[in-house]
């Protein structure tokens, strides 16, 4: 199967959440967006978001209204280069996160419903993580109404799930039941080191008509080189060929390998079918 290109994904992680930021900011901000907007990802993931006790809202350390102003030129700006169609605000990954949006259910949505109004981010990743083998089952009416909703307000959703399948499997089921829009694939965090791709292909869901390979987008880190990646993502392609791509966590550990964005992205797009056949 070709690569698919928003299927090529990477997560950010403070290289956008600069709170009130200067001019020097501003140009890193801007070079940054620059790198990514020509460099082969289809997907990029602003983390990590976070949601105080008291409602509030928060990019990394920075008041939703502290970054807003960037928020309005970044997600455009990474669209400059024609590759990269999908930009998604992570929330997450403390179940804490997820416990303060469903105390302050209203208010989360009427907030983020503002930012998605004046931006050009698409959608939500829902990046919900037990902390202390804390259970997820409690958060499964949460998530899909959040889903729901994310749907009903023109936005995509995706989540990096990596343990308790069936926790996920059940969200699934309810957002996608009949053809709905719901959840548009998994970023499945293998370099976690403990979801078995294999399992979670066997178990994954069926009567959504969903492809339990090309849903699951297997994940790795930005260590190492970007040619031991391609390997790893190859392996695990001529396994499962309806793989159609892979993300990468994250963004700012890229320049410690001395290797360029482009070099990442391509190794990815390499080890399911190549750029020639990437589509668009």
């Amino acid at each position: 199967m070709p690569a698919n290109r928003a299927h090529v994904e990477i997560y950010c992680q403070g290289t956008f959440d600069y709170a009130n930021p200067t001019n020097q900011q501003i140009d890193q901000m801007a070079a940054a967006a620059t790198d990514l907007s020509t460099s082969g990802f289809g997907t990029v993931i602003l983390g990590q978001w976070h949601v105080h006790a008291d409602g509030s809202i928060y990019y990394n350390d920075s008041p939703v209204e502290s970054v807003i102003q960037q928020l309005k030129v970044i997600p455009t700006a990474l669209g400059n280069g024609g590759l990269v169609k999908t930009v998604l605000i992570d929330f997450g990954p403390f179940m804490s996160d997820y416990t303060n949006i469903q105390n302050n259910l209203d208010s989360f949505k009427s907030q983020m419903a503002a930012v998605i109004a004046q931006t050009a981010i698409n959608g939500f990743d829902w990046d919900l993580e037990s902390q202390n083998n804390q259970p997820y089952e409690p958060y499964h009416d949460l998530l899909v109404d959040l889903t729901q909703w994310a749907n009903s307000i023109g936005c995509m959703v995706t989540a990096p799930p990596y343990e308790d399948q069936s926790f996920w499997n059940g969200v699934l089921q309810a957002t996608n039941a009949g053809g709905a829009q719901g959840t548009s694939w998994w970023n499945l965090q293998l370099y976690s080191g403990v979801p078995n791709y294999a399992q979670w292909v066997r178990n994954f869901p069926a009567g959504l008509g969903l492809n339990a390979q090309s849903f699951q987008v297997p994940g790795y880190f930005t260590a190492g080189t970007p040619a031991g990646v391609q390997a790893q993502l190859a392996s695990l392609y001529k396994q499962f060929p309806q793989i159609d791509g892979g993300f990468l966590w994250r963004y700012e550990d890229i320049p410690a390998t001395g290797y360029s964005t482009a070099a990442w992205a391509s190794a990815l797009i390499n080890a399911v079918g190549g750029i020639a056949n990437a589509i668009p």
